[in-house]
């Protein structure tokens, strides 16, 4: 054909496709988009199993935190339970209340007592239960409780009844139409006890002597014991807590308006230092002075009278009807009674005073504990 190029047709398709072939041997290769979908979701899978492993891992810290932080709310309610259970048999003293509640550290200690049996009519068994509670300002309406619980002796008349009067000095002397009787003055009539055979009259350590119209006499007349230690352990008093000012009593300072109170309330009383006892002293119940006592002429007590320390009054007439124990503190000195001073034990009086006296002491191994 004229015009054309030599080679003809397939000449010029075969330059045309030399022209593109670098061309399409240069296109990148097809993408395969299964490969990138699983890659994605791989990587997405990954993030999701962190963000797992991350709030588990966090949950698990949590809840750690949270039962540490309740065993010690735990150990504190354990904690404030036995420090009420302790506080209730230290100061506990006269009628044993059903229920009393003590703010002790952060949490409130609940104490319920229960005479469980009476041994005999001056020892009754009770079972004391001190419920500790502390609450989390977090969670309010689910405080932390344990309970601890113990028996525990009631000692309902714990001063012996042993003399009118007794001191621990080496000689107790009466002068001059004193008397000390210890005949018991009470009859079935006045209590349910009274009428006893009575007690000694009076008690030192070395002697004891009636001159110038005085009079001793009881069951024995008088009894000596040798020694102060002797003395004070026949007289069976807790004088260490009871004169301590940090020991609570009903009326601590002055004594009470007698006419205002129960005609069968037998109070305890104590006055911290020394103590001169006139008229307006006079009443009933267990009056304790921690320093020197005084006994002058208008005063009367019905009751227990302890002293840390006795002095003479002479020419002085107080009224006792029921026992003095004197000379607590060391040894007392040596005491001359003149000039009148009556001391009667009266049991009715001693007995319901006494009970005003009557403590809780603990049973061995009997305490337990309720987690």
């Amino acid at each position: 054909m004229r015009g054309q190029p030599a080679g003809g047709l397939p000449s010029l398709v075969a330059a045309a496709w030399r022209r593109a072939a670098p061309a399409r041997r240069s296109r990148p290769g097809k993408t395969h988009t299964s490969r990138g979908g699983f890659a994605l979701a791989l990587v997405v899978l990954m993030l999701f199993a962190i963000s797992v492993a991350g709030v588990t891992g966090y949950m698990v810290i949590g809840n750690e935190f949270d039962l540490a932080d309740q065993n010690a709310m735990g150990y504190k309610a354990l904690a404030v339970a036995r420090g009420g259970l302790e506080r209730f048999l230290a100061e506990q003293i006269g009628e044993v209340g059903d229920s009393v509640a003590y703010a002790i550290g952060d949490g409130i200690a609940t104490l319920t007592s229960r005479k469980v049996v009476e041994e005999d009519s001056l020892n009754h068994i009770y079972f004391i239960r001190s419920e500790g509670t502390v609450t989390d300002a977090r969670y309010p309406g689910n405080p932390a409780r344990r309970v601890v619980g113990a028996y525990a002796y009631r000692r309902i008349s714990p001063v012996n009844h042993v003399a009118a009067i007794m001191s621990t000095g080496d000689r107790l002397d009466f002068r001059y139409w004193a008397r000390a009787d210890g005949y018991d003055q009470a009859t079935t009539s006045d209590c349910a006890g009274g009428g006893t055979a009575g007690v000694a009259g009076a008690i030192a350590a070395e002697r004891v002597r009636a001159r110038n119209g005085s009079v001793v006499q009881g069951n024995p007349n008088s009894a000596t014991l040798g020694s102060y230690q002797a003395i004070y352990d026949t007289a069976g008093v807790r004088w260490d807590i009871l004169s301590d000012p940090d020991f609570p009593v009903e009326f601590d300072g002055s004594p009470p308006n007698f006419g205002a109170l129960p005609p069968d309330s037998f109070p305890v009383v104590r006055y911290v230092g020394n103590l001169n006892a006139g008229s307006s002293w006079s009443g009933r119940g267990v009056l304790i002075v921690t320093g020197r006592l005084r006994m002058y002429s208008g005063f009367s007590w019905n009751g227990i009278i302890l002293a840390g320390e006795l002095r003479s009054t002479s020419f002085q007439w107080p009224v006792v009807d029921g026992t003095v124990i004197g000379g607590l503190n060391v040894k007392n000195p040596n005491i001359t009674y003149s000039w009148g001073g009556l001391f009667r034990y009266h049991s009715c009086n001693v007995y319901a005073a006494d009970r005003s006296l009557s403590y809780l002491e603990p049973i061995s191994n009997t305490t337990w504990e309720e987690y």
